[in-house]
Protein backbone atom coordinates (compact mmCIF):
# COMPACT_ATOMS: atom_id res chain seq x y z
CA UNK A 1 0.00 0.00 0.00
CA UNK A 2 2.78 2.48 0.72
CA UNK A 3 4.58 1.83 -2.60
CA UNK A 4 1.01 1.86 -4.61
CA UNK A 5 0.82 5.82 -3.58
CA UNK A 6 4.55 6.45 -5.86
CA UNK A 7 4.43 6.15 -9.70
CA UNK A 8 3.73 3.99 -11.64
CA UNK A 9 1.20 3.11 -9.48
CA UNK A 10 -0.27 6.67 -8.75
CA UNK A 11 -3.04 5.20 -6.29
CA UNK A 12 -2.38 8.50 -3.90
CA UNK A 13 -5.34 8.12 -1.95
CA UNK A 14 -3.97 4.70 -0.54
CA UNK A 15 -1.23 6.58 1.39
CA UNK A 16 -3.85 8.01 3.40
CA UNK A 17 -4.10 4.38 5.28
CA UNK A 18 -1.76 2.59 3.98
CA UNK A 19 0.44 2.08 7.75
CA UNK A 20 -3.08 0.75 9.42
CA UNK A 21 -2.16 -3.15 8.92
CA UNK A 22 0.89 -2.42 9.93
CA UNK A 23 -0.22 -0.85 13.27
CA UNK A 24 -2.53 -3.47 13.11
CA UNK A 25 0.28 -6.40 12.74
CA UNK A 26 1.89 -4.54 15.86
CA UNK A 27 -1.25 -4.99 18.27
CA UNK A 28 0.52 -7.04 21.73
CA UNK A 29 3.29 -7.85 20.16
CA UNK A 30 6.96 -7.76 21.83
CA UNK A 31 9.46 -4.67 21.23
CA UNK A 32 11.56 -6.76 19.44
CA UNK A 33 8.80 -8.47 17.15
CA UNK A 34 7.53 -4.98 16.71
CA UNK A 35 11.12 -3.99 15.30
CA UNK A 36 10.59 -7.34 12.93
CA UNK A 37 7.37 -6.50 11.67
CA UNK A 38 8.36 -2.83 10.62
CA UNK A 39 11.62 -4.47 8.90
CA UNK A 40 9.69 -6.52 6.92
CA UNK A 41 7.55 -4.02 5.99
CA UNK A 42 10.29 -1.66 4.85
CA UNK A 43 11.84 -4.25 3.07
CA UNK A 44 8.92 -5.35 0.93
CA UNK A 45 8.24 -1.16 0.63
CA UNK A 46 11.66 -0.65 -0.45
CA UNK A 47 12.00 -3.55 -3.17
CA UNK A 48 8.79 -2.47 -4.89
CA UNK A 49 9.76 0.89 -4.76
CA UNK A 50 13.48 0.50 -5.30
CA UNK A 51 13.28 -2.59 -7.57
CA UNK A 52 14.54 -0.44 -10.75
CA UNK A 53 18.39 -0.36 -8.71
CA UNK A 54 18.96 -3.79 -9.83
CA UNK A 55 18.17 -2.66 -13.79
CA UNK A 56 20.79 -0.38 -13.52
CA UNK A 57 23.39 -2.24 -11.61
CA UNK A 58 22.93 -4.95 -14.17
CA UNK A 59 22.51 -3.35 -17.00
CA UNK A 60 24.84 -1.02 -17.18
CA UNK A 61 27.22 -1.93 -14.31
CA UNK A 62 28.35 -5.20 -15.67
CA UNK A 63 27.34 -6.83 -12.19
CA UNK A 64 26.04 -10.42 -12.49
CA UNK A 65 21.98 -10.37 -12.08
CA UNK A 66 22.50 -12.34 -8.34
CA UNK A 67 25.07 -10.11 -7.28
CA UNK A 68 22.99 -7.09 -8.44
CA UNK A 69 19.71 -8.14 -7.25
CA UNK A 70 22.19 -8.92 -3.81
CA UNK A 71 23.21 -5.02 -3.79
CA UNK A 72 19.45 -4.11 -4.17
CA UNK A 73 18.69 -6.25 -1.50
CA UNK A 74 21.56 -4.73 0.72
CA UNK A 75 20.65 -1.47 0.18
CA UNK A 76 16.27 -2.18 0.81
CA UNK A 77 17.78 -4.01 4.20
CA UNK A 78 19.09 -0.43 5.24
CA UNK A 79 16.66 1.17 4.38
CA UNK A 80 14.24 -1.06 6.15
CA UNK A 81 15.58 -0.28 9.36
CA UNK A 82 13.63 3.13 9.18
CA UNK A 83 10.15 1.84 9.32
CA UNK A 84 11.65 -0.97 11.90
CA UNK A 85 12.69 1.67 14.00
CA UNK A 86 9.02 3.47 14.00
CA UNK A 87 7.32 -0.24 14.04
CA UNK A 88 9.29 -0.16 17.69
CA UNK A 89 8.51 3.28 18.30
CA UNK A 90 4.72 2.43 17.93
CA UNK A 91 4.65 -0.13 20.20
CA UNK A 92 7.04 1.47 22.84
CA UNK A 93 4.35 4.36 23.04
CA UNK A 94 1.68 1.92 22.93
CA UNK A 95 -1.22 2.72 25.95
CA UNK A 96 0.18 6.56 26.04
CA UNK A 97 -2.85 7.73 24.94
CA UNK A 98 -3.14 11.14 22.46
CA UNK A 99 1.28 10.55 22.56
CA UNK A 100 0.78 7.87 20.28
CA UNK A 101 -1.54 9.83 18.06
CA UNK A 102 -0.04 12.96 17.36
CA UNK A 103 3.64 11.46 18.23
CA UNK A 104 3.91 9.47 15.99
CA UNK A 105 3.85 11.67 13.07
CA UNK A 106 6.93 13.71 14.30
CA UNK A 107 8.84 10.22 14.57
CA UNK A 108 8.18 8.77 11.01
CA UNK A 109 9.13 12.64 9.96
CA UNK A 110 12.31 12.10 11.95
CA UNK A 111 13.02 9.39 10.57
CA UNK A 112 12.51 10.78 7.00
CA UNK A 113 14.95 13.42 7.20
CA UNK A 114 17.46 11.01 8.90
CA UNK A 115 17.28 9.19 6.05
CA UNK A 116 18.07 11.95 3.82
CA UNK A 117 21.04 12.68 5.65
CA UNK A 118 22.65 9.90 6.80
CA UNK A 119 25.80 8.08 4.95
CA UNK A 120 25.43 10.97 2.24
CA UNK A 121 21.42 10.85 1.95
CA UNK A 122 19.04 9.08 -0.06
CA UNK A 123 15.19 11.37 0.03
CA UNK A 124 13.77 8.95 -2.52
CA UNK A 125 10.57 7.87 -1.76
CA UNK A 126 9.05 10.50 1.21
CA UNK A 127 5.89 9.36 2.24
CA UNK A 128 4.64 13.11 0.97
CA UNK A 129 5.77 12.59 -2.71
CA UNK A 130 2.84 10.12 -2.71
CA UNK A 131 0.67 13.35 -3.43
CA UNK A 132 1.76 15.05 -6.32
CA UNK A 133 -1.88 14.16 -7.87
CA UNK A 134 -3.21 16.50 -5.08
CA UNK A 135 -2.30 20.36 -6.49
CA UNK A 136 -3.95 22.10 -3.87
CA UNK A 137 -2.73 20.28 -0.91
CA UNK A 138 1.43 19.96 -1.62
CA UNK A 139 1.26 23.74 -2.23
CA UNK A 140 2.07 23.49 2.03
CA UNK A 141 5.30 22.57 0.35
CA UNK A 142 6.71 25.91 -0.06
CA UNK A 143 6.69 26.01 4.11
CA UNK A 144 7.43 23.05 5.46
CA UNK A 145 8.51 21.02 2.67
CA UNK A 146 7.75 17.28 2.12
CA UNK A 147 8.36 16.51 5.19
CA UNK A 148 4.47 18.48 6.29
CA UNK A 149 2.74 16.29 3.82
CA UNK A 150 4.27 13.14 5.22
CA UNK A 151 3.33 14.40 8.46
CA UNK A 152 -0.40 14.94 7.61
CA UNK A 153 -0.17 11.57 6.11
CA UNK A 154 0.95 9.66 9.29
CA UNK A 155 -1.52 11.54 11.47
CA UNK A 156 -4.11 10.71 9.11
CA UNK A 157 -3.15 6.74 9.39
CA UNK A 158 -2.62 7.41 13.49
CA UNK A 159 -6.42 8.67 13.58
CA UNK A 160 -8.13 6.40 11.39
CA UNK A 161 -6.05 3.70 13.71
CA UNK A 162 -8.13 4.54 16.87
CA UNK A 163 -11.10 4.60 14.89
CA UNK A 164 -10.89 1.40 13.98
CA UNK A 165 -9.36 0.07 16.84
CA UNK A 166 -9.79 1.55 20.29
CA UNK A 167 -12.38 4.90 20.87
CA UNK A 168 -11.79 8.30 18.64
CA UNK A 169 -9.62 10.20 19.61
CA UNK A 170 -11.63 12.87 19.48
CA UNK A 171 -8.70 15.24 19.84
CA UNK A 172 -6.83 13.87 17.08
CA UNK A 173 -9.56 14.15 14.69
CA UNK A 174 -9.90 17.69 15.71
CA UNK A 175 -5.99 18.28 15.25
CA UNK A 176 -5.87 16.41 11.41
CA UNK A 177 -9.04 18.73 10.54
CA UNK A 178 -7.98 21.73 11.62
CA UNK A 179 -4.21 21.01 10.15
CA UNK A 180 -5.86 19.51 6.98
CA UNK A 181 -8.20 21.86 6.50
CA UNK A 182 -5.60 24.62 6.96
CA UNK A 183 -3.40 23.16 4.59
CA UNK A 184 -6.09 22.74 1.84
CA UNK A 185 -7.26 26.62 2.77
CA UNK A 186 -3.45 27.48 2.31
CA UNK A 187 -2.77 26.16 -0.97
CA UNK A 188 -6.17 27.22 -2.58
CA UNK A 189 -4.98 30.56 -0.73
CA UNK A 190 -1.29 30.63 -2.18
CA UNK A 191 -2.65 29.38 -5.62
CA UNK A 192 -3.91 32.67 -6.07
CA UNK A 193 -1.44 34.78 -4.56
CA UNK A 194 1.44 33.03 -6.90
CA UNK A 195 -0.75 34.14 -10.10
CA UNK A 196 -1.09 37.19 -9.13
CA UNK A 197 2.79 37.80 -8.01
CA UNK A 198 3.76 36.28 -11.74
CA UNK A 199 1.65 38.47 -13.44
CA UNK A 200 3.94 41.30 -12.77
CA UNK A 201 6.92 39.11 -14.24
CA UNK A 202 7.84 39.41 -17.35
CA UNK A 203 6.74 36.20 -19.84
CA UNK A 204 10.14 34.52 -21.51
CA UNK A 205 10.23 31.37 -23.53
CA UNK A 206 12.40 27.85 -22.80
CA UNK A 207 12.83 24.97 -24.71
CA UNK A 208 14.18 21.29 -23.50
CA UNK A 209 15.30 19.09 -25.95
CA UNK A 210 15.36 14.84 -25.35
CA UNK A 211 17.82 13.43 -27.58
CA UNK A 212 17.05 9.77 -26.13
CA UNK A 213 20.30 8.73 -26.84
CA UNK A 214 20.40 4.94 -25.99
CA UNK A 215 23.04 4.28 -23.13
CA UNK A 216 24.60 1.50 -24.61
CA UNK A 217 26.04 3.67 -27.63
CA UNK A 218 25.89 7.10 -25.79
CA UNK A 219 29.95 6.61 -25.26
CA UNK A 220 30.75 5.19 -28.50
CA UNK A 221 32.82 7.61 -30.48
CA UNK A 222 31.47 5.90 -33.88
CA UNK A 223 28.28 7.32 -32.40
CA UNK A 224 29.19 10.78 -31.55
CA UNK A 225 28.33 12.48 -34.94
CA UNK A 226 25.24 11.13 -34.38
CA UNK A 227 24.30 11.94 -31.27
CA UNK A 228 25.44 16.46 -32.11
CA UNK A 229 23.20 15.94 -35.58
CA UNK A 230 20.50 14.44 -33.34
CA UNK A 231 20.33 17.89 -30.99
CA UNK A 232 21.41 19.98 -33.95
CA UNK A 233 18.10 19.20 -35.57
CA UNK A 234 15.95 19.14 -32.44
CA UNK A 235 17.48 22.53 -31.44
CA UNK A 236 16.45 24.32 -34.89
CA UNK A 237 13.00 22.99 -35.00
CA UNK A 238 12.66 24.27 -31.56
CA UNK A 239 14.52 27.70 -32.61
CA UNK A 240 11.97 27.79 -35.23
CA UNK A 241 9.05 27.93 -33.02
CA UNK A 242 6.81 30.85 -32.57
CA UNK A 243 7.96 32.55 -30.42
CA UNK A 244 11.35 31.44 -30.70
CA UNK A 245 12.95 30.22 -27.37
CA UNK A 246 15.42 32.73 -25.51
CA UNK A 247 16.59 29.29 -23.89
CA UNK A 248 17.54 26.11 -25.11
CA UNK A 249 18.39 23.41 -22.32
CA UNK A 250 20.36 20.31 -23.55
CA UNK A 251 20.34 16.86 -20.54
CA UNK A 252 23.21 15.85 -18.66
CA UNK A 253 26.50 15.06 -20.67
CA UNK A 254 24.34 15.56 -24.19
CA UNK A 255 27.66 16.24 -24.85
CA UNK A 256 29.35 12.90 -25.01
CA UNK A 257 33.23 14.17 -25.28
CA UNK A 258 35.71 16.63 -22.85
CA UNK A 259 34.01 20.31 -24.10
CA UNK A 260 36.71 22.16 -24.24
CA UNK A 261 39.54 19.41 -23.96
CA UNK A 262 38.51 17.87 -27.47
CA UNK A 263 39.38 20.94 -30.23
CA UNK A 264 37.71 19.29 -33.03
CA UNK A 265 34.38 18.41 -31.63
CA UNK A 266 34.07 21.59 -29.57
CA UNK A 267 34.55 23.70 -32.57
CA UNK A 268 31.71 21.77 -34.27
CA UNK A 269 29.57 22.08 -31.05
CA UNK A 270 30.22 25.61 -31.17
CA UNK A 271 29.70 26.26 -34.58
CA UNK A 272 26.12 24.51 -34.17
CA UNK A 273 25.14 26.47 -31.36
CA UNK A 274 26.05 29.68 -33.79
CA UNK A 275 23.77 27.97 -36.37
CA UNK A 276 20.70 27.64 -33.89
CA UNK A 277 21.56 30.84 -32.97
CA UNK A 278 20.01 30.90 -29.24
CA UNK A 279 22.24 30.14 -26.24
CA UNK A 280 22.28 26.47 -25.23
CA UNK A 281 22.52 24.96 -21.41
CA UNK A 282 24.14 21.35 -21.73
CA UNK A 283 25.92 18.96 -19.75
CA UNK A 284 29.20 17.10 -20.41
CA UNK A 285 31.97 15.39 -18.62
CA UNK A 286 34.75 17.63 -17.68
CA UNK A 287 38.61 17.38 -16.39
CA UNK A 288 40.12 19.01 -13.27
CA UNK A 289 43.39 18.94 -11.60
CA UNK A 290 43.14 18.06 -7.89
CA UNK A 291 46.89 17.47 -5.81
CA UNK A 292 48.63 17.37 -8.93
CA UNK A 293 46.19 14.26 -9.98
CA UNK A 294 43.80 14.77 -13.41
CA UNK A 295 40.01 13.29 -12.18
CA UNK A 296 36.47 14.26 -13.69
CA UNK A 297 33.75 16.42 -13.27
CA UNK A 298 30.37 16.25 -13.74
CA UNK A 299 29.37 19.76 -15.65
CA UNK A 300 26.94 21.91 -17.15
CA UNK A 301 27.89 24.12 -19.71
CA UNK A 302 25.84 27.70 -20.34
CA UNK A 303 27.09 29.06 -24.14
CA UNK A 304 25.22 31.92 -26.07
CA UNK A 305 25.08 32.11 -29.69
CA UNK A 306 28.38 33.49 -30.64
CA UNK A 307 29.83 30.29 -28.68
CA UNK A 308 31.18 32.16 -25.81
CA UNK A 309 31.34 30.32 -22.32
CA UNK A 310 29.12 32.41 -19.89
CA UNK A 311 29.16 30.22 -17.33
CA UNK A 312 29.86 26.77 -16.27
CA UNK A 313 28.63 24.75 -12.87
CA UNK A 314 30.11 21.52 -11.48
CA UNK A 315 28.14 18.76 -9.63
CA UNK A 316 28.34 19.27 -5.49
CA UNK A 317 26.02 16.05 -4.88
CA UNK A 318 27.78 12.73 -6.63
CA UNK A 319 26.00 9.93 -6.51
CA UNK A 320 27.54 7.39 -3.99
CA UNK A 321 29.16 3.67 -5.96
CA UNK A 322 28.44 5.95 -9.19
CA UNK A 323 30.54 8.79 -9.87
CA UNK A 324 32.52 7.74 -6.38
CA UNK A 325 33.07 5.44 -3.44
CA UNK A 326 32.33 6.86 0.12
CA UNK A 327 34.40 5.39 2.66
CA UNK A 328 37.16 4.41 -0.45
CA UNK A 329 39.97 3.36 2.57
CA UNK A 330 36.94 0.80 3.98
CA UNK A 331 35.25 0.02 0.58
CA UNK A 332 38.89 -0.24 -1.26
CA UNK A 333 37.47 -3.45 -3.33
CA UNK A 334 34.08 -1.74 -5.15
CA UNK A 335 36.27 0.36 -7.08
CA UNK A 336 36.86 -2.76 -8.94
CA UNK A 337 32.87 -2.95 -9.58
CA UNK A 338 32.06 -0.21 -11.04
CA UNK A 339 34.06 0.80 -13.82
CA UNK A 340 35.67 4.93 -12.91
CA UNK A 341 34.13 4.98 -9.87
CA UNK A 342 35.73 7.09 -7.49
CA UNK A 343 37.43 9.13 -10.67
CA UNK A 344 34.55 12.16 -10.27
CA UNK A 345 35.38 15.14 -7.20
CA UNK A 346 32.37 17.63 -6.60
CA UNK A 347 32.10 21.29 -7.31
CA UNK A 348 31.80 23.59 -4.41
CA UNK A 349 30.23 26.71 -6.01
CA UNK A 350 26.47 26.79 -5.19
CA UNK A 351 26.21 30.30 -7.62
CA UNK A 352 23.80 30.25 -10.73
CA UNK A 353 24.83 30.86 -14.01
CA UNK A 354 23.72 34.58 -15.29
CA UNK A 355 22.54 35.12 -18.65
CA UNK A 356 21.10 38.48 -20.25
CA UNK A 357 18.76 39.21 -16.97
CA UNK A 358 17.89 35.72 -16.13
CA UNK A 359 19.67 33.57 -12.70
CA UNK A 360 19.72 30.16 -13.98
CA UNK A 361 20.34 27.56 -10.83
CA UNK A 362 21.53 24.62 -11.91
CA UNK A 363 21.03 20.68 -10.55
CA UNK A 364 22.45 17.94 -12.32
CA UNK A 365 20.99 14.74 -12.01
CA UNK A 366 20.94 12.87 -8.60
CA UNK A 367 21.02 16.77 -7.13
CA UNK A 368 17.28 17.45 -7.90
CA UNK A 369 16.12 15.06 -5.33
CA UNK A 370 18.23 17.52 -2.80
CA UNK A 371 15.99 20.20 -1.59
CA UNK A 372 18.54 22.06 0.58
CA UNK A 373 20.76 21.91 -2.95
CA UNK A 374 18.51 23.75 -5.04
CA UNK A 375 17.95 26.00 -1.75
CA UNK A 376 21.59 27.18 -1.69
CA UNK A 377 21.34 28.19 -5.15
CA UNK A 378 18.26 30.11 -4.66
CA UNK A 379 19.51 31.68 -1.75
CA UNK A 380 21.87 32.83 -4.09
CA UNK A 381 19.88 34.41 -6.36
CA UNK A 382 18.38 32.17 -8.59
CA UNK A 383 15.15 33.33 -10.35
CA UNK A 384 14.46 29.68 -12.40
CA UNK A 385 16.00 26.26 -11.85
CA UNK A 386 17.32 23.78 -14.67
CA UNK A 387 17.96 20.27 -13.85
CA UNK A 388 19.17 18.31 -16.59
CA UNK A 389 19.42 14.56 -16.15
CA UNK A 390 20.50 11.39 -17.46
CA UNK A 391 17.51 8.97 -16.50
CA UNK A 392 18.09 6.25 -19.79
CA UNK A 393 20.01 4.40 -16.73
CA UNK A 394 16.51 3.10 -15.28
CA UNK A 395 14.93 1.92 -18.88
CA UNK A 396 11.35 1.22 -18.89
CA UNK A 397 10.87 1.02 -14.93
CA UNK A 398 8.98 3.51 -12.82
CA UNK A 399 12.14 5.60 -11.85
CA UNK A 400 12.02 7.93 -14.58
CA UNK A 401 8.55 8.82 -13.08
CA UNK A 402 10.02 8.99 -9.41
CA UNK A 403 12.47 11.09 -10.19
CA UNK A 404 10.32 13.77 -12.37
CA UNK A 405 7.86 14.49 -9.44
CA UNK A 406 10.36 15.10 -7.06
CA UNK A 407 11.31 17.98 -9.26
CA UNK A 408 7.79 19.44 -9.48
CA UNK A 409 8.22 19.72 -5.48
CA UNK A 410 11.30 21.88 -6.01
CA UNK A 411 9.41 24.11 -8.30
CA UNK A 412 6.83 24.85 -5.77
CA UNK A 413 9.24 24.69 -2.33
CA UNK A 414 10.89 28.03 -4.13
CA UNK A 415 8.21 29.53 -6.30
CA UNK A 416 10.97 28.98 -9.38
CA UNK A 417 9.91 27.76 -12.47
CA UNK A 418 11.94 24.35 -13.16
CA UNK A 419 12.96 23.40 -16.84
CA UNK A 420 13.78 19.88 -16.92
CA UNK A 421 15.79 18.42 -19.38
CA UNK A 422 16.55 14.23 -19.77
CA UNK A 423 18.25 12.46 -22.20
CA UNK A 424 15.27 10.03 -22.10
CA UNK A 425 11.85 10.33 -20.15
CA UNK A 426 10.77 12.52 -18.81
CA UNK A 427 11.75 16.10 -19.76
CA UNK A 428 8.93 18.60 -18.87
CA UNK A 429 8.89 21.97 -17.57
CA UNK A 430 6.88 23.31 -14.41
CA UNK A 431 5.95 26.74 -13.24
CA UNK A 432 6.05 28.08 -9.87
CA UNK A 433 2.86 26.27 -8.86
CA UNK A 434 4.24 22.34 -10.01
CA UNK A 435 1.84 22.71 -13.41
CA UNK A 436 3.08 21.21 -16.06
CA UNK A 437 3.54 23.44 -19.08
CA UNK A 438 3.98 19.71 -21.08
CA UNK A 439 6.42 16.75 -21.26
CA UNK A 440 8.36 14.76 -23.48
CA UNK A 441 7.41 11.16 -22.96
CA UNK A 442 9.88 8.32 -22.05
CA UNK A 443 11.67 6.38 -24.81
CA UNK A 444 10.69 9.21 -27.32
CA UNK A 445 12.82 12.19 -29.07
CA UNK A 446 11.57 15.51 -29.35
CA UNK A 447 11.19 19.50 -27.71
CA UNK A 448 9.36 20.87 -25.99
CA UNK A 449 8.63 25.04 -25.74
CA UNK A 450 7.10 27.11 -22.87
CA UNK A 451 6.73 30.38 -21.97
CA UNK A 452 7.91 30.99 -18.18
CA UNK A 453 7.15 33.67 -15.95
CA UNK A 454 10.14 34.19 -13.31
CA UNK A 455 10.61 35.84 -10.39
CA UNK A 456 11.84 36.81 -6.96
CA UNK A 457 8.90 35.33 -5.33
CA UNK A 458 10.35 34.35 -1.51
CA UNK A 459 9.16 31.57 0.58
CA UNK A 460 9.39 30.52 4.02
CA UNK A 461 10.92 27.42 3.05
CA UNK A 462 13.38 29.20 0.79
CA UNK A 463 14.04 31.15 4.00
CA UNK A 464 14.21 28.84 6.64
CA UNK A 465 14.52 25.33 5.62
CA UNK A 466 13.49 22.45 7.28
CA UNK A 467 12.90 23.99 10.42
CA UNK A 468 9.06 22.33 10.33
CA UNK A 469 11.27 18.41 10.37
CA UNK A 470 13.66 20.01 13.11
CA UNK A 471 10.28 21.22 14.93
CA UNK A 472 9.10 17.16 14.40
CA UNK A 473 12.89 16.15 15.82
CA UNK A 474 12.28 18.20 18.83
CA UNK A 475 8.19 17.07 19.35
CA UNK A 476 9.68 13.02 18.73
CA UNK A 477 12.21 13.82 21.62
CA UNK A 478 10.11 15.41 23.81
CA UNK A 479 7.20 12.41 23.19
CA UNK A 480 9.87 9.78 24.00
CA UNK A 481 10.47 11.10 27.22
CA UNK A 482 6.98 11.88 27.94
CA UNK A 483 6.42 8.20 27.03
CA UNK A 484 8.70 6.65 29.40
CA UNK A 485 7.50 9.18 31.86
CA UNK A 486 3.84 7.61 31.55
CA UNK A 487 5.11 4.09 31.51
CA UNK A 488 7.37 4.56 34.64
CA UNK A 489 4.88 6.10 36.08
CA UNK A 490 2.04 3.57 35.13
CA UNK A 491 -0.44 6.06 34.27
CA UNK A 492 -2.03 3.88 31.45
CA UNK A 493 -3.20 0.72 32.77
CA UNK A 494 -4.40 -0.52 29.62
CA UNK A 495 -3.94 0.45 25.77
CA UNK A 496 -6.25 3.01 24.51
CA UNK A 497 -6.98 6.55 23.15
CA UNK A 498 -8.63 8.95 25.12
Amino acid sequence: MLTAGFPHWDIHPIAWGALVPLFFALRGVTSKQAFWWGYLCGMVHFLTTLYWIRHVIFYYGGLPAPLAMGVLVLLCGYLALYPAVFAWVCRRWEGCGILWVLGLPSVWVTLEWVRAHALTGFPWANLGYTQTGFATLIQVADVTGVYGVSWLLVLANTVLMSILWWKPSRAGIAVLTLCLGGALWYGSSRIEEVRRLQEGFTSWSAAVVQGNIDQSVKWDPAFQQETLKRYRELSLRAAGHNPAPELIVWPETAAPFFYGAAPNLTRQLNEMIAEIGRPILFGSPALTRVEGEVRLQNRAYLVDGSGAVLGSYNKRHLVPFGEYVPLQKLLFFVKRLVEAAGDFVPGDDSSPLLWSDRSLGVLICYEGIFPALARQTVQRGATALVIITNDAWYGPTSAPYQHLEMARWRAIEFRRPVLRAANTGVSAIFDSLGRECGRIPLDEPGLLVCSVRSGPIETFYARWGDLFAWLCVAGAMVGAGLAEFVKRRGAVAEPGLR
